[in-house]
């Protein structure tokens, strides 16, 4: 991404790092424009606010540590702000894709399918932080993502920027590609993090939380079963994955409601 840039000194990359169990050098003679920072509190969300703390620019461009820009990224973000001052959250398009593209994995096929649907969220007026731009003020505005919860802050914060009045615009030709998650231990760790994640909000989101965990996966099923690209035989692979995942989001519930385990980060 750096090497896209065209020379372009407008804007800085921040990688935040908040693995305590590993560090991220930088080389000698690494461009000036990239920084590293360590986050020492837990979650994505934390690290989110940590980078913008230390972000310099007018605007703050979320992409996850997994992602890969489209080539023409930084030009389609900059033309995008640019021509829209007005838009105070910007967001683009996540294209999930597998390892091997011609032949995905089941795992894969399930991530793809029901793994992250950012037009569907778009329509909504919420994003995933993928791929989104908040304008600096806004951000501080609404004090930054909430740190103490290790999923759907992204959506969370949408909703606050909607309710002070602040714009909210889709734009498709920014794209991110995200690798769909390829083995059971990622979809697990996703589906305990998101049960975690709407726990603890308010006590009515949380009855809402623990009933739509306790439901059978009905709308997922059928997402499934209709989904388009692909055939019966991938789509039986994605059904077995999504009954697996339903039991383990079901006993993550256990644990944290009555056994006070505490959320996957």
């Amino acid at each position: 991404m750096v090497g896209r840039n065209h020379g372009d000194t407008s804007f800085e990359f921040i990688i935040v790092d908040n693995d305590p169990g590993a560090s991220i050098g930088m080389s000698p003679g690494s461009d000036c424009l990239v920084k590293v920072v360590k986050c020492e509190k837990e979650g994505a969300y934390a690290a989110r606010n940590k980078g913008a703390q230390e972000a310099r620019g007018e605007y703050l461009a979320f992409v996850d540590a997994d992602c890969i820009f489209d080539d023409n990224w930084l030009v389609n973000a900059k033309n995008i702000i640019g021509e829209n001052p007005d838009i105070d959250l910007v967001a683009g398009d996540v294209v999930l894709f597998a390892e091997c593209h011609m032949k995905p994995n089941a795992f894969e096929i399930y991530d793809m399918i029901l793994g992250i649907n950012q037009r569907a969220y778009a329509k909504k007026g919420k994003s995933v932080t993928a791929n989104l731009i908040i304008k600096k003020s806004v951000f501080a505005d609404l004090r930054g993502f909430n740190d103490s919860r290790f999923s759907g802050s992204d959506h969370e914060f949408c909703e606050r920027a909607d309710k002070q009045g602040f714009r909210f615009g889709f734009f498709p030709c920014l794209i991110v590609y995200h690798p769909a998650r390829n083995c059971m231990p990622l979809i697990a760790n996703k589906a305990k993090r998101r049960v975690g994640g709407r726990i603890g909000v308010t006590k009515l989101k949380d009855a809402k939380a623990i009933l739509i965990t306790l439901l059978p996966p009905v709308v997922r099923f059928y997402k499934i079963l209709f989904s388009k690209g692909f055939s019966w035989h991938d789509k039986k692979k994605a059904i077995r994955i999504l009954f697996v995942v339903n039991k383990i989001q079901v006993v993550e519930l256990y644990k944290i409601l009555l056994l006070n385990k505490k959320k996957v980060r």
